[in-house]
């Protein structure tokens, strides 16, 4: 069973969602907040799995809400559902350390199968967020043009020897496996790339976020991306 909590601050969107939640018996609706305060002090008493948040909320945003809920309870999946594809929303709210970014105009069929999956541990984002994204990307390399060589920044940075300042803390194989992160590599396909166990790769993970200062793989993802692109 997952147990969920809706952020919302419009009655008539919680109730829609309270809805879609009943449509399907492994999801649980267990509390309901109007604001990004109200959740975070309503989670002091009621548990839960995934986080339904909307971003424009009194008091506290979601965008906040979900670097405090983080902040507070790190195994708790955020789902963002909001009406805004803006850039800054979306890479503020992933960057905070959101789940995934889904549209309110998903079919309820979406909705529910993002909720499933973010909660297994899994990332997802609604089509137009993933192109707002990858534009956003182009936009910071200064346009990928037809004729222009594909450039790996993790190649380019170790034969140059020119690894950005902030990442030196890191050993080769951290920085290797940051680059891996950044590119969208599960652990698991890392370990098979570098041939080591899965295991091994979780543990520099770890170190790398501890050394970095991070506080879980998508806010590693966002920084790498900015760094490596700089």
């Amino acid at each position: 069973m997952i147990r969920i909590i809706i952020a919302d601050d419009q009655p008539i969107i919680r109730h829609g969602l309270r809805y879609v939640i009943g449509l399907d018996s492994e999801l649980k609706l267990v509390e309901e907040a109007a604001d990004g305060i109200d959740l975070i002090d309503k989670m002091k008493q009621q548990s839960c799995d995934v986080i339904l948040m909307d971003i424009r909320m009194p008091r506290m945003d979601g965008v906040e809400a979900t670097l405090q809920a983080k902040k507070k309870y790190p195994d708790v999946k955020v789902l963002i559902l909001t009406t805004f594809e803006d850039e800054e929303y979306i890479f503020h709210a992933l960057e905070n350390g959101a789940d995934g970014y889904l549209l309110k105009d998903s079919d309820p069929d979406d909705l529910i199968h993002a909720i499933k999956t973010i909660a297994k541990g899994g990332m997802l984002l609604h089509p137009r967020v993933t192109e707002t994204v990858v534009s956003a990307l182009r936009l910071n390399k200064g346009g990928i043009g037809a004729d222009e060589p594909d450039v790996n920044p993790r190649e380019t940075a170790e034969n140059s020897g020119k690894r950005p300042e902030v990442l030196q803390e890191l050993t080769s194989r951290e920085f290797e496996i940051a680059c891996m992160i950044m590119e969208g590599n599960t652990n698991r396909e890392i370990a098979s790339k570098v041939f080591v166990s899965e295991g091994t790769v979780k543990n520099h993970v770890t170190k790398i976020l501890d050394k970095l200062g991070m506080e879980n793989r998508k806010q590693l993802m966002v920084y790498m991306t900015k760094v490596m692109e700089n």
